[in-house]
């Protein structure tokens, strides 16, 4: 787990077939009065259980980042212990359910990792998750080679059984939670609009669309996300205290 040492608790959730050091850029561009936790998440077939697992380690009070896979993690925490989230972030993410066609979609990567080469194939399928412009950089593609063989295909088969069984959680973005909505210029899976749509379904947060990105923020635009991620919890902070029921 990546942590700092004094201040606002923070707390990040990486995505499929990433690790923590998703976040280190984002960490070390964080200012010095936040205090980041970026835990691994278990791999747990179940994201309740995962959600379960983390609130036994993570602080009495938190804000909350989840990017994608992470987002759905998020949700649960918030179902669970909504007393304990001052804040929610929402990273390239949903919190909806899957669609059918999405569902049918992680079905099939699900077959495709238990027959073998989830590495190779995860780096030549997700070149489109980065945006453009960072296709050739070197040290970009380095860290996600390293994180996707740390991660491994049996944590990828559990976070995707996961993510095809969670259900709707809409409805607890109440209107008193801090709420940031982020989105990549150029992301494949949740792009501008499908963001801008779900803030609108919500009825409430800031949006922020970051650029040049795809679907990898954390990892293309790490000191703007870390930008981003203090002035709205800073302002949120400044605003009101923050007491939720």
């Amino acid at each position: 787990m990546y942590a700092a040492v004094n201040g606002v608790d923070l707390v990040l959730l990486h995505g499929l077939n990433n690790t923590p050091v998703i976040w280190r850029g984002v960490v070390d561009a964080l200012p010095a009065h936040m205090r980041p936790h970026a835990p691994a998440l278990p791999a747990l077939p179940d994201v309740g259980a995962i959600a379960d697992a983390l609130l036994a380690q993570l602080p009495a009070r938190f804000w909350l980042g989840g990017f994608s896979f992470g987002g759905y993690v998020a949700m649960a925490i918030l179902e669970r212990a909504p007393e304990r989230v001052l804040g929610l972030a929402m990273l390239c993410t949903t919190p909806q359910a899957d669609t059918p066609a999405q569902n049918l979609g992680r079905r099939a990567a699900i077959m495709a990792a238990a027959s073998g080469d989830h590495v190779e194939r995860t780096l030549m399928q997700g070149m489109a998750a980065f945006h453009p412009a960072h296709r050739d950089d070197a040290d970009l593609l380095r860290i996600r080679r390293e994180m996707v063989a740390a991660y491994g295909a049996s944590t990828f088969i559990a976070h995707a059984l996961a993510s095809l069984m969670r259900p709707d959680r809409s409805a607890l973005l109440r209107d008193d939670l801090p709420l940031l909505w982020v989105a990549g210029s150029a992301d494949p899976l949740y792009p501008p609009q499908a963001i801008a749509a779900l803030r609108a379904a919500a009825g409430h947060g800031q949006v922020h669309v970051i650029e040049p990105a795809g679907h990898l923020v954390p990892l293309e635009q790490p000191v703007e996300l870390a930008a981003v991620l203090s002035a709205w919890i800073d302002g949120a902070s400044a605003a009101e205290p923050v007491e939720h029921r």
